[in-house]
């Protein structure tokens, strides 16, 4: 194992490690993905599915991730070869790290694009452009942007060098200061909105919706749309959580910093259901229109409401927020392995790693446009990044990574590293993992290749 591991220091408080990781966790998937896709998938019965996947699935496999990444204190990829130097793995399982940063990479490509429309419509909102529209004048407004490629790599491009100079400093110095601003804010800014939406919107119909359902909703599809969005929105098999543990208290709890981890970020889903379906319902805007409802349906709730133009302002803002704290974790495991391994400067690291994203983000954001003919499996290149990373690459990533922890890493280690005063935890979290968490993986990931 190389000197230099651990070489941006520990947390200097054990709650900036929930707050990071929290932030990773709270993302786009949260605030622009989750609300259209209960819409889609029946409502409670989707959030029943995405429940259970969280609690069956999307736990256990956080906490594996983050407990091998404690334990040897160094970047994804040098702590295989560390296990493997020490005879506890083959080397072939350092291919693991490796697809979990190519998930990142491939996610933020397409990532960056979204967080440039939010941008663009950040700035629209504070010029007034969404006073009194209609849907359609929304969604001339929203197919101007995509048919604009020029004006989607403006946005695309600073999105991408925000990413690139945060990522570029210290881990435990510039993200602590990071994370430490923008989460607090956004969950005051969410609980506000949310509080607003109850006041203006339809929020019985919405309290109906998210927490009844028919048992017949719940199908194959909801079902692979829930697991497939517990990895998503948790930045399992990305590789963070992994990186960010490196720089975790041994003293620190890893199941109860993981359970608050999972809390928080499924209290942001939650909230965001809150601040979009009661203004979408209000106004009997179709649920069903999918990833353009907070882009095309959510203007004109906003343009039609008391104090509206100023909210969407705030949500907007809000969506760029969100897209930041999750970005910064996506690029974060090449970032650190180039950075110790190497040598290279973290900002340096952080500009290689960023113009990659860019020129693979800037192929993403053409197929919606210049491109829209070329295809693969039938889908655009980013319909095809999104379905072929959360249905196929993210549930690989985790279920290697999961076989690696439950079958290969010696049970006496983990009990060491996991829990020393809390062996109920452990064996609760080990016997999940073990005989739940892994053939659901396998089902889901077989499942995602047919289907994709």
């Amino acid at each position: 194992m190389p000197e230099n591991r651990c070489m941006q220091g520990i947390w200097s408080n054990p709650w900036l490690f929930i707050l990071a990781a929290s932030g990773s966790a709270v993302g786009l998937g949260n605030i622009w993905k989750f609300p259209y896709m209960v819409g889609e998938n029946g409502g409670g019965a989707f959030l029943f599915v995405y429940f259970l996947c969280l609690f069956l699935v999307g736990l256990p496999v956080l906490i594996a991730e983050v407990a091998l990444g404690r334990s040897v204190r160094s970047n994804p990829i040098d702590t295989i070869n560390d296990l493997h130097e020490r005879r506890i793995v083959t080397k072939g399982w350092v291919l693991v790290p490796y697809l979990a940063g190519l998930a990142g990479f491939l996610i933020l490509s397409f990532y960056s694009v979204i967080a440039g429309w939010a941008l663009a419509f950040f700035e629209r909102s504070l010029a007034g452009v969404f006073s009194s529209v209609t849907k359609d004048e929304t969604q001339a407004i929203f197919s101007a942007l995509i048919g604009s490629p020029k004006e989607m790599l403006l946005w695309h491009s600073v999105f991408v060098l925000i990413v690139i100079l945060v990522v570029g400093q210290s881990v435990t110095r510039g993200l602590a200061m990071l994370v430490k601003m923008l989460l607090p804010a956004l969950i005051l800014m969410l609980l506000g909105l949310a509080v607003y939406a109850s006041i203006v919107g339809d929020f019985d119909k919405t309290l109906t919706f998210l927490f009844s359902w028919n048992w017949s909703h719940i199908t194959t599809d909801v079902v692979l749309a829930a697991v497939g969005h517990a990895f998503f929105s948790l930045s399992i098999g990305m590789g963070g959580m992994f990186a960010y543990a490196a720089y975790m208290s041994k003293h620190m709890s890893i199941v109860r910093a993981c359970t608050i981890v999972v809390g928080v970020d499924t209290l942001v889903a939650i909230l965001a259901g809150l601040v979009v379906l009661p203004l979408v319902f209000s106004l009997n805007i179709d649920l069903d229109t999918g990833p353009s409802l907070t882009f095309v349906s959510l203007p004109v709730a906003f343009g039609r409401l008391p104090g509206g133009q100023g909210v969407g302002s705030v949500f907007f803002l809000l969506l760029i927020l969100a897209a930041l704290t999750s970005a910064i974790t996506m690029l974060e495991l090449f970032v650190a392995w180039l950075h110790e391994r190497f040598y290279v400067s973290r900002l340096k690291a952080a500009f290689i790693l960023g113009l990659g994203v860019w020129l693979l983000g800037l192929m993403s954001l053409l197929s919606l446009n210049e491109w829209k003919e070329i295809h693969f499996f039938g889908f655009t290149i980013f319909d095809f990044l999104d379905k072929f990373t959360s249905l196929i690459l993210l549930p690989i990533v985790a279920l290697l990574l999961s076989i690696l922890v439950a079958l290969r890493i010696p049970r006496s280690m983990l009990q060491n590293e996991l829990i020393t005063r809390e062996p109920t935890h452990f064996k609760w979290w080990y016997n999940v993992l073990k005989f739940c968490s892994i053939p659901i993986m396998v089902v889901i990931t077989v499942a995602g290749w047919i289907g994709v």
